[in-house]
């Protein structure tokens, strides 16, 4: 059973080690002097051209518009009692696994995941 144990412990440490690439990993596309950097989730970090700044300040203006959008989109579903209570559970435990997260992986004091969803 040890054994076994150790094999998830193991897992759990490769599954850290990638999520902790994921978030650091960019992509940069360069083309006729036009120059992109996107990060793990697609979203564009840095452009490098001339207005770069007014092309950020457009993305970022359209993000915002879009936010209107969505928050009409949810406006019915954020209203309903049941929402909050399960975005409440939801919050506690993201900041649960934050503070797992920030532990040194070697710390003694660090508790051990009890369950598949703690390791992704």
């Amino acid at each position: 059973m040890s054994m076994q144990h150790n094999n998830f412990d193991s897992l759990g440490l490769k599954v850290r080690r990638a999520q902790a690439a994921l978030e650091h990993a960019r992509g940069v596309g360069e083309v006729d002097g036009v120059r992109v950097v996107i990060d793990a989730n697609n979203r564009l970090v840095q452009a490098s051209i001339p207005g770069a700044q007014a092309l950020l300040a457009a993305y970022q203006a359209a993000l915002q518009d879009l936010q209107s959008h969505l928050d009409e989109a949810m406006r019915e579903i954020h209203a309903d009692p049941r929402f909050d209570a399960i975005s409440t559970f939801v919050h506690a435990n993201e900041a649960r696994l934050e503070v797992e997260r920030a532990q040194p992986l070697d710390d003694p004091g660090r508790p051990r995941p009890t369950g598949v969803e703690t390791a992704w």
